[in-house]
């Protein structure tokens, strides 16, 4: 059997002796510092982590890091635990009923959403694009009927919800839909709309990342994901953006509310007879289409009034009114010729009143130039050959009527109309849209829908186009 000295055992003993020695005396000097807990509120029980709550190992101990007691600083902020704001100890959020999300730092929310769609649409014109009719194609005298039966309108997403930084409450979203990034290829992918933090309270709200444009920002009630893009109905892109609103409260049952923004201008596009690969190694492009060189600056003055309802992830007032607008450059970059710099702007007018129960009335109008990257002169900006902006006017309109609480019915049209001396032969000089829809919550969760439409396309030199569609739509959200 093998034994250690007795010399070792001394040595171990006067190390523990010294060592408690040293602890006692140090206790006497530094009394320990007050509890992390004292730096909330009497009202609210300290924060517990519990490994049960599905936190990894490694979001504990990093939550157990944070919320240790810090030294004080000497330039401190918070008053509680004299530290500076960013190292202040912070509340994990509040443990949410099963099934709920759990992020790595416990100081988030997280609620997941989204929508299962099956689309069934029967054409009698070629529609472009197949599963997103946007306008005709040209007349043909050949059979132009189509089907397109689809789920690429499903879509997934989350909010987020977060600790408070200073008076704002942080927060977000994330929201995509499994369409192609190129809307117009019939193929599934993943399409991200949505993705932005945010700070608001009651009077304020700043915001970055992907978002829908501030200029003409509602939406007709439809089933195809189009929603009369290209026939009136300006904005609902998602460019990058940094934004500011401003919310002023006159009374208690009315709000004015001011938005600014910087976006991305439009994507820049490269044509070219050649792969990418090759231009990036040097071979010219025919033309590059891209901003010039300062973001697109967008605005929007409303009020609204009357009792507020919450309407899909927005609670809206009873009625409002709106004027927006929205300035920018392109730029069309040539083979061996000078670029060519189209000025853009836009005016828009949108209006919504939920009458009563049953009835209400929602639409836009707009006029402007070079607004193919918003939605409008049937998604033209420029003439295809002096790359000069295109002008344009339109806007649509919609009445619903609820039959009952969970029957509804919607109709509605809209036109898009560029100028036809600012267009080249093979553009499109008119594009009309004519809907009427009824839908069926069978449930919160499920819903059935059937909506008719009318379209009509008008090109400069080629054939004019108008059909009749025919949509079917299943839809299970949660």
């Amino acid at each position: 059997m093998f034994c250690l000295p007795a010399r070792y055992y001394r040595t171990v003993a006067s190390i523990g002796l010294a060592l408690l020695i040293a602890h006692s005396a140090f206790g006497q000097a530094f009394p320990p510092a007050p509890p992390i807990e004292d730096a909330y509120s009497d009202a609210v029980p300290p924060p517990v982590i519990v490994p049960a709550a599905r936190y990894s190992i490694e979001s504990a101990a990093v939550a157990e890091q944070q919320l240790a007691p810090q030294p004080a600083c000497p330039d401190c902020v918070c008053p509680q635990c004299q530290c500076g704001t960013c190292i202040c100890p912070v509340k994990p959020a509040p443990c949410q009923p099963c099934p709920h999300v759990s992020t790595l730092l416990p100081y988030w929310n997280v609620n997941i959403f989204g929508a299962l769609q099956g689309n069934m649409m029967f054409s009698t014109a070629r529609p472009i694009a197949p599963g997103i009719p946007l306008f005709l194609a040209p007349n043909s005298a050949e059979p132009e009927n189509t089907v397109d039966i689809h789920a690429r309108s499903s879509s997934l997403g989350a909010v987020f919800s977060g600790p408070d930084v200073g008076n704002f409450k942080a927060g977000g979203m994330v929201l995509g839909l499994f369409y192609n990034d190129a809307l117009i290829v019939d193929r599934y992918g993943f399409l991200p709309i949505q993705g932005f933090g945010e700070l608001r309270n009651e009077d304020w709200r700043i915001a970055a990342g992907l978002q829908f444009n501030v200029f003409a920002p509602n939406l007709p009630t439809m089933l195809t994901f189009s929603s009369m893009f290209a026939s009136g109905n300006a904005g609902n892109n998602f460019p990058g953006q940094f934004r500011i609103e401003r919310y002023l409260h006159p009374t208690t049952d009315s709000q004015w509310t001011i938005q600014a923004a910087l976006s991305d201008p439009v994507p820049t596009g490269v044509t070219s007879n050649t792969p990418i690969s090759s231009i990036i190694t040097g071979a010219p492009p025919l033309r590059i289409t891209e901003d010039n060189g300062w973001p697109t600056i967008e605005g929007r003055v409303a009020y609204s009034v009357g009792e507020i309802k919450q309407e899909g992830l927005e609670a809206k007032r009873a009625f409002e009114v709106g004027v927006s607008a929205v300035g920018g450059q392109l730029r069309s970059a040539l083979l061996l010729q000078p670029n060519v710099v189209a000025n853009t702007y836009g005016l828009a007018l949108d209006f919504r009143w939920r009458i009563n129960d049953q009835w209400g009335i929602v639409g836009e109008a707009f006029t402007g130039e070079g607004l193919g990257y918003q939605n409008a002169g049937v998604l033209q900006s420029v003439n295809s050959a002096t790359f000069n902006s295109i002008r344009t006017r339109g806007g649509w309109a919609e009445i619903y009527h609820y039959l009952t609480p969970c029957l509804h019915t919607h109709w509605g049209g809209g036109f898009d109309n560029p100028l036809d001396a600012d267009l080249n032969l093979a553009q499109i000089t008119y594009n009309q849209t004519l809907f009427a829809n009824l839908i069926w919550d069978v449930t919160q969760q499920f819903r059935v829908g059937f909506e008719l439409t009318h379209r009509k396309t008008d090109y400069v030199a080629l054939p004019n186009n108008q059909g009749v569609g025919f949509h079917t739509q299943v839809q299970w959200s949660f």
